[in-house]
């Protein structure tokens, strides 16, 4: 049976513990030895299959205990979906954001060593000038601003970079950063973040 065909153009925010700039994007270790980091995407226009999937929210939250480099593997990751997704919806939303249905997430799966759940949730992703945001009532509480500019609003974009966004990535600095789940608590504010329009496909 072939894979089912999917793409969306989507929203995209992170916000990391790491310190400006994040040491990943070099490929070394991250600046505290861990990584704790929600991954947010809001489908502007997407499908699965015959499964319309616009304006639709997903989070991912990736835990990396360390020691070494991120892409040893050895990570933790949750998946929050969209309550408002119907039963379809929200299969499609499982298998792409997991990775099984290929494209650039089957990659980052790989790494993960254990997969600590799905939840439908209140997602709500909001861009309001130049602050990009997202929150999950109670569990995700994050805000990203462009970082390090000369002009106003201060975007600057590095290029030619090994990310899963594509090789030019804007700068972004975590206005707010909190998540509390699986017994896990942090706030990333003050420290590195990105955002950007994306547009992913598996066939």
């Amino acid at each position: 049976m072939s894979p089912t065909p999917w793409h969306i153009k989507a929203d995209y925010l992170e916000n990391c513990n790491c310190d400006l700039l994040c040491p990943c994007l070099f490929a070394v270790t991250p600046t505290y030895g861990d990584c704790n980091v929600p991954i947010a995407y809001h489908i502007r226009e997407g499908h699965y299959g015959q499964v319309r999937l616009d304006g639709l929210s997903v989070v991912r939250v990736t835990i990396f205990p360390g020691p070494g480099l991120m892409a040893s593997g050895n990570q933790k990751m949750a998946l929050y979906i969209d309550e408002r997704a119907t039963p379809e919806q929200h299969d499609a939303l499982v298998e792409i954001f997991s990775g099984k249905a290929g494209g650039p997430l089957e990659r980052l799966q790989t790494l993960v060593t254990e997969f600590l759940g799905v939840k439908r949730v209140p997602i709500t992703y909001t861009i309001e000038g130049h602050l990009h945001s997202v929150a999950i009532p109670d569990v995700v509480d994050v805000a990203v601003e462009p970082a390090g500019g000369s002009n106003p609003p201060r975007e600057m974009t590095i290029t030619n970079t090994r990310h899963a966004c594509g090789p030019d990535l804007p700068v972004g600095r975590g206005v707010r950063g909190k998540f509390l789940d699986y017994g896990y608590a942090w706030d990333n504010a003050g420290q590195n973040g990105h955002y950007k329009l994306i547009e992913w496909s598996a066939n």
